[in-house]
């Protein structure tokens, strides 16, 4: 791997995980009860491993295979849940300053995430990040399928900069951020904020690793 601050430095465009990086999007309401009003929608048939699941995205994929009726539904809910649970949330320490200092160095930053895009923008307009965001590739419809690790939101991204995957980096604390980066041809920093999530990253052989945000501050 190479150093995370010299890789950043070869780039002209950043693209930024959001749950994590910019906040703890069900820190205060917790995933698992997202997931549990969005089973409601899909029962009585659920398979053992959704039902058994605490993550809304496993229930999305699941009303994915049920028929774009049942997907549209469920993808609008979590829309509706994620909008409530970042209202509810402050931006991570630090991402403020560090988002700050990527503009004023000539960066263009993009949230690419999972989440919804209008969660994404109601969090940034509230926290008075939004200047210092380009642009958001985010999810906008019920086709799960193209979410990270997919790498259509990278794609899409890359497009609407007019840039090529070369002059891209991909920061993120997931492994879904480092397979979509390697599939769009982008480089990626892998935000590693513990050790069980260092371990798991750093098997996935991302460009570079950092413990926080901070560790990618350029200003001397």
């Amino acid at each position: 791997m190479t150093g995370a601050k010299e890789l950043l430095r070869e780039k002209d465009h950043v693209f930024l995980d959001f749950d994590g990086p910019v906040c703890d999007v069900f820190a205060r309401f917790p995933a698992s009860e997202v997931a549990d009003r969005l089973k409601r929608l899909v029962e009585p048939d659920l398979p053992a491993e959704v039902r058994a699941s605490a993550d809304p995205f496993d229930v999305l994929r699941y009303a994915a295979s049920c028929g774009p009726n049942a997907a549209y539904v469920v993808e609008r809910q979590l829309s509706r849940l994620e909008g409530e649970a970042v209202a509810q949330v402050s931006p991570a320490p630090g991402v403020a300053e560090v988002l700050r200092e990527w503009s004023a160095q000539g960066f263009t930053v993009t949230i690419v995430s999972n989440n919804s895009v209008d969660a994404i923008r109601s969090f940034l307009a509230l926290h008075e990040l939004t200047e210092d965001v380009r642009r958001i590739s985010a999810r906008t419809t019920s086709d799960s399928a193209r979410l990270k690790p997919h790498p259509a939101l990278l794609d899409a991204a890359v497009k609407a900069l007019g840039t090529s995957p070369r002059q891209c980096v991909m920061v993120g604390d997931s492994a879904a951020d480092v397979l979509a980066a390697r599939a769009a041809g982008v480089a990626s920093v892998a935000l590693a904020t513990t050790p069980a999530k260092r371990r798991t990253l750093a098997a996935l052989d991302p460009d570079a690793l950092v413990p926080t945000l901070a560790d990618l501050r350029l200003a001397p």
